[in-house]
């Protein structure tokens, strides 16, 4: 079974290498890797020069989004199943094409396999996530909740040929429309892989969230089974939820910023309290300092005045002892010693 995984890019020179790795080091080998750039101006091109012998198709040329290179990538596909790994994802592991391969010849009725994905925040923070099952995504993609993502979906190519591909009037959410038109369809079998398979970046386009809420809401508003009953009164119920759970967490934000607010006014306050007692102890210390140095130069003082004195009598001394009256003196004290009489005070 051939499949065929789409990179679509554009200036991403700092994320593109580790997404063709991804792909190139999958244990699985019959993959036709399809690479198509948006016209970068950065070094993108020349990453992908390195790996074109194991690149199938390379299209470089100015696009219309992301969308629109998405299709491209469809259009040359000629793989039986088909995975996008977008230029800031990366397959999880070596073993993902060959475990998805396994999958379907196991489950042999899937037409579309989804599976959880590792998310990736700005923050460096990481965590993985689980879909819910297929029975219960039409309703979950109403709350916008734990749907399925594309970067973590394997598509039977024939399903591009039975829906269309992606609408590319959507900049950002033209997943979300594709994904609406195949739960629609009852005779499609979606089967939910428990396996972690992409590792995705979050912040990316759909981090745009009034641009991306905005497509959103457009695309459920044009799909006429969310018009009708009961599913009218679900988006209703749905966006009454999402609305009191958001506004709890915004109340609770407010109240949360407010109290650290007061922690850091308070913090702040013990700093300026701790700086004024720093700069009185200088000041006692400066004080101290000058009170103390004049006791301190005098003694250095009188101690100078002791040694001068100290050196002046040792040159004395030496003086005498060079004399002939001292010669004479030393003279006598030891004629006294050698006769016996007591000897004065040297």
């Amino acid at each position: 079974m051939k499949v065929s995984i789409i990179t679509v890019c554009k200036n991403s020179e700092h994320t593109l290498e580790r997404a063709i790795q991804s792909v190139v080091h999958q244990t699985y080998s019959n993959i036709e890797y399809i690479v198509i750039d948006g016209g970068s101006t950065d070094s993108t091109k020349e990453i992908i020069n390195r790996y074109l012998h194991q690149i199938a198709y390379f299209v470089s040329e100015a696009d219309d989004g992301v969308y629109q290179a998405m299709n491209k990538g469809i259009r040359l596909a000629s793989g039986d199943w088909i995975y996008f790994v977008n230029s800031d994802d990366y397959l999880f592991d070596n073993n993902v094409i060959q475990d998805l391969v396994d999958f379907t010849s196991t489950y042999i009725d899937c037409n579309f396999i989804y599976g959880d994905h590792e998310a990736r925040y700005t923050t460096g923070e990481s965590n993985i996530h689980k879909p819910v099952p297929p029975e219960q995504m039409l309703e979950e993609m109403v709350s916008l909740g734990e749907c399925m993502i594309q970067p973590a979906c394997f598509f039977q190519a024939e399903l591009f040929r039975k829906l269309g591909p992606f609408n590319e009037t959507y900049k950002i959410a033209a997943d979300y429309e594709w994904f609406a038109r195949l739960l629609q369809d009852s005779s499609l079998k979606l089967c939910y892989y428990p396996r972690t398979l992409v590792s995705y970046a979050h912040g990316g386009l759909s981090g745009n969230i009034p641009a991306l809420f905005a497509e959103v809401f457009a695309i459920q508003n044009s799909i006429p089974l969310y018009q009708q009953e009961p599913w009218l009164s679900k988006r209703n119920q749905k966006l009454q939820q999402s609305f009191i759970e958001k506004y709890d967490l915004l109340e609770r934000t407010h109240q949360l910023s407010i109290k650290r607010l007061h922690h850091i006014e308070a913090v702040e306050a013990h700093v300026k309290n701790l700086e004024q007692q720093i700069q009185t102890l200088e000041a006692k210390l400066a004080q101290t300092t000058a009170t103390t140095s004049s006791p301190v130069v005098q003694i250095q003082a009188e101690f100078a005045a002791l040694q001068n004195k100290a050196e002046a009598l040792q040159n004395r001394i030496t003086a005498m002892e060079t004399s002939k009256f001292w010669q004479l003196r030393t003279a006598w004290f030891k004629l006294k010693r050698r006769i016996g009489l007591p000897a004065d005070n040297e």
